[in-house]
């Protein structure tokens, strides 16, 4: 009987301290493998605004995390309680062998911050068996009355039960496509859904697709799922959105779009208990999406200067003044807004004489992507400095586009780029001085002399410079001088004139300018930015270097041009795979020292090539 009570006083207690608070719990594997992922899961009695991991050293974060919550009701003697749980899983990766204590998490709640419990894994180098966990439940009562099944009884009986398999129709993952057949360059809304007809516990993790053959920009998703109801073949799911994409096919023919992955963990029925009812489990199932083609249909033969802009476009020139002096610098902002592929439009060319001095443009976006398409405006900002005085016409600035509604092409121009270049004073001729005398008025006897009639021994003082050697050596150096200058001013207009030779030799430079942009975001812990800028400075390196037009810029077509290059495979094949993980991670959370290696392989790759391709 004493027993009995004790056990009763233990029951209250226990209550009314979880009621008066909050308690926030972590629980992981005590052992696990290099190079295994384990789930580290953090549960509390309140829902959270914010949670944090601590310090996980020894280990790197490769998903999550993942939520999940449930609720339960009880009624006692007329009086109704409940309580909520909400369960944060996170899926971690052992680096190294060692003893690691994971430092407890933090969340904030009403305002307040909790820290969970610190938790002990120690890393070693085989892999360890996960066994599952059986789901088991005691009578606490059997210690006091001598009666109904012990834990162990317990145990044994559920081993013997059959637990409740997940069907291959349970969990399926799907993508659609807005647009079954459209035009090269067109946009169309790409989305994944997750269907599932049991109940989840979390989403371990997830591999969307690999969208090669497109730009794309993703579209913004609700970060809590949001679910709801819709029948599949025959079948009623719960449903929710994962990702949704805007692309823009960059190829024409049949594309295909690569399948896309998940794992989560399933609440399955593992038993019956005849009192307290069913007993769950969680069971891991994982689906793959359907195979999904798009037919693209090339557009009609393009026109000079296309660069593969399709939808509806606007241009227009703004110059602050069109008057300057020599020297003076002049502002030409160059502006195409509408909607379309923006990630196909070239750079604008502005015509300058010799006369004048271009600087790289400074290009400013304004872009919105939604389900209607990508609008808005991009800015090009050109800095020209003009070195000799005069009226200069550099012509008007044009964009070919192809128009979607009347499926023509379409050119848009600006108003000519005129600008009045003021003379300096190096510019004006040098005036020419005259002297002169007026007569002398007296005249001092002593200043005539008579004639002298005899040998007046005259020596010249000098000789014309004309026939001496020096002068003639002068001439020549200065018109050598002038021929080599010529030479090399020739050959440097012509070189300018080359715009893809200077694309190929300001390609090193241009990708360590994008680069130090990538630098400021991962120093800022800005994944997004970051991976967007890693991928541009890949693709604009591979672009300027390569020659390769951007409507034309594919991996296939880099790694030929590699090949003709004579860049050794491996090299190539590393700088392709750099991408591809580059835009896997774009969509994966990522640690700090993952953004740091990508950046450091980014720029050894690039140091490599230029290198070679010397």
């Amino acid at each position: 009987m004493r027993r009995f009570l004790y056990v009763i006083v233990f029951l209250f207690l226990s209550v009314a301290l979880f009621a008066d608070g909050v308690t926030f719990t972590g629980k992981a594997p005590a052992r696990v493998g290099v190079g295994q992922r384990m789930q580290v899961q953090y549960t509390l009695n309140e829902k959270p605004s914010s949670i944090q991991l601590g310090n996980i050293s020894g280990f790197k974060c490769v998903g999550g995390p993942s939520q999940s919550s449930s609720s339960s009701v009880s009624i006692v003697n007329g009086s109704m309680t409940s309580s909520n749980t909400y369960t944060y899983t996170y899926t971690l990766e052992a680096v190294s062998e060692g003893t690691y204590t994971l430092e407890g998490a933090v969340a904030v709640v009403g305002g307040t911050k909790y820290t969970s419990n610190s938790i002990s894994v120690t890393v070693q180098k085989e892999a360890v068996q996960q066994q599952q966990r059986q789901s088991s439940y005691y009578d606490p009562f059997e210690d006091i009355f001598g009666s109904g099944n012990s834990r162990q009884q317990q145990q044994q009986q559920q081993q013997n039960q059959p637990k409740q398999t997940v069907a291959s129709d349970d969990v399926l993952l799907r993508i659609f496509s807005s647009k079954s057949s459209l035009a090269k360059g067109e946009g169309t809304i790409i989305t994944i859904k997750l269907y599932t007809a049991i109940d989840l516990v979390s989403i371990e993790d997830f591999n969307p697709p690999k969208l090669n053959n497109f730009y794309m920009e993703e579209l913004e998703t609700d970060q809590n799922l949001r679910w709801t109801r819709e029948t599949l073949n025959g079948k009623t799911y719960n449903v929710a959105v994962l990702k949704k994409y805007l692309a823009f096919p960059r190829v024409a023919g049949k594309v295909d779009i690569d399948k896309a992955e998940i794992k989560c963990m399933a609440r399955v029925v593992s038993g019956r208990h005849p009192f307290w009812g069913y007993t769950y489990d969680n069971a891991p199932v994982s689906a793959s999406s359907n195979a999904l083609s798009l037919n693209v249909a090339s557009l009609p033969q393009e026109p000079v200067g296309y660069s593969g802009a399709v939808g509806k476009f606007n241009i227009s020139l703004n110059m602050p003044t069109d008057t300057v002096s020599v020297n003076d610098a002049v502002l030409c902002k160059i502006t195409i807004s509408g909607s379309g592929n923006f990630n196909n439009i070239e750079s604008p060319k502005i015509s300058c004489p010799k006369e004048f001095e271009q600087y790289e443009p400074v290009v400013t976006s304004k872009l919105n992507a939604s389900e209607s398409g990508l609008s808005g405006s991009k800015t090009w900002e050109y800095t020209i400095v003009p070195r000799y005085g005069g009226s200069f016409n550099l012509g008007a600035v044009s964009l070919v586009y192809y128009d979607l509604a009347t499926k023509t092409y379409n050119t848009i121009s600006t108003e000519p780029i005129i600008v009045n270049v003021r003379k300096g004073s190096g510019d004006a001729s040098a005036s020419t001085i005259y002297n002169s005398q007026t007569g002398v008025e007296v005249i001092n006897p002593e200043d005539v002399r008579f004639i002298h009639k005899g040998d007046l021994n005259l020596v010249a003082a000098y000789s014309p410079l004309m026939l001496s050697g020096l002068y003639w050596l002068i001439i020549l150096a200065i018109l050598l001088i002038f021929i080599v200058l010529v030479v090399v001013l020739r050959k440097n207009i012509k070189k300018r004139q080359d715009v893809e030779l200077m694309k190929r030799q300001k390609a090193s430079k241009i990708s360590r300018k994008r680069l130090k942009n990538a630098r400021k975001y991962m120093q800022t812990n800005n994944q997004t930015d970051f991976y967007k800028k890693i991928i541009t400075a890949l693709w604009g390196y591979a672009s300027d270097k390569l020659s390769i037009p951007t409507s034309q810029l594919t991996k296939d077509n880099v790694m030929q041009a590699f090949a003709e290059h004579n860049i050794d495979e491996a090299l190539s094949k590393q700088f392709v795979d750099l991408i591809d993980k580059c835009e896997f991670a774009h969509f994966v959370s990522g640690s700090g020292n993952e953004m740091s290696a990508i950046y450091e392989e980014t720029t050894g790759i690039i140091e490599q090539l230029e290198e070679n391709m010397r």
